[in-house]
């Protein structure tokens, strides 16, 4: 196969750093980025938008949509990192693992990369909801976890602070108490509900990691704990990248205890089954800025381009 080129647009933000290791070591891509000295040079950054063959945005929502308007090439793939598209039916949802969306992913040069929250929820939740496991109208609440890495830039240097900052000394915040967190349009319509969750994610002290969480009454659903398990399972048999438990095994467990950073440093999303009586509790670990950003952003290209999925990345 030919060499496939990529440009990186936004390739200093925490994705875009993240991006460039993986594809560093990809035997199949050259990054092409333009010099320093012309990093601000519009018509050479309209240039590189469309003469590489994989386009990575690593930019916020609006710069998103002004990156995309300067692509005329029709033949550029634009893997986007924001959530500009991410509903957008003109646009594929980038999680090739969730039924259906592996094949769509093959013949679109438009890649809407999954939000890290929304990658645990929806591997979860949507192939219970397209079985009838759970009811499109259930009153859904989702609970996370998460690195602070997963805020930016700016969230990272204020936990990394040296002068006291209220973020370096905590342990645990919640975050988006307001209920209007930008992830619920995502989370919505990937899953196949007809109402959004309610989701207010707590932020903690640790760099990386991510659990995911959804716990449901059996008596409020049509499936139980046994049947749930079954249709992950089925669903997930063949993925490289993802890890199913048994059902209630604690073989991961510490003292009672699941960590949220053992899938740090790789594309790997685990996925567990907990019940007791008719109460069930699902839970996705994976990394945040892995599978939750730019390792799913590789595997994207990965699967748009025919190539092995797995290349470039660690399971």
């Amino acid at each position: 196969m030919e060499t496939i080129t990529a440009y990186i647009d936004g390739q200093y933000g925490t994705t875009g750093l993240q991006i460039q290791e993986r594809l560093a070591a990809h035997p199949n891509v050259e990054v092409i980025s333009i010099p320093e000295a012309q990093k601000k040079d519009p018509d050479l950054r309209r240039e590189f938008l469309n003469k590489a063959d994989v386009v990575f945005l690593c930019l916020p929502d609006d710069a998103s949509r002004q990156a995309v308007a300067l692509v005329d090439n029709p033949d550029t793939v634009i893997i986007d990192a924001s959530s500009a598209f991410r509903v957008d039916p003109n646009w594929v949802y980038g999680v090739p693992e969730l039924p259906g969306l592996r094949a769509k992913i093959k013949q679109s040069n438009r890649i809407a990369n999954p939000g890290c929250y929304p990658s645990g929820m929806t591997t979860l939740i949507a192939p219970l909801v397209q079985a009838d496991l759970i009811p499109k109208d259930y009153a859904m609440t989702v609970q996370a976890i998460t690195g602070f890495s997963g805020g930016g830039n700016a969230m990272i240097a204020d936990y990394r602070s040296k002068d006291g900052s209220e973020a370096a000394k905590a342990s645990a915040r919640l975050k988006n108490l307001d209920l209007n967190h930008k992830h619920l349009p995502e989370m919505q319509q990937i899953s196949g509900l007809t109402h959004a969750p309610v989701f207010v994610p707590t932020v903690a002290n640790v760099e990386q990691g991510m659990l995911v969480s959804i716990a449901l009454h059996e008596h409020a659903i049509k499936g139980t704990a046994e049947s749930i398990h079954q249709t992950l399972a089925l669903t997930y048999a063949d993925e490289p990248f993802v890890k199913l438990f048994a059902l209630n095994d604690d073989s991961q467990l510490d003292q009672g205890f699941l960590e949220a950073t053992a899938c740090n440093g790789t594309n790997r999303i685990e996925l567990f089954v907990f019940s007791s009586q008719d109460r069930v509790f699902l839970t996705a670990r994976l990394d945040n800025l892995g599978k939750g950003a730019s390792g799913a952003a590789v595997q994207n290209m990965n699967c748009r381009f025919g190539l092995d999925e797995t290349i470039g990345l660690t399971l």
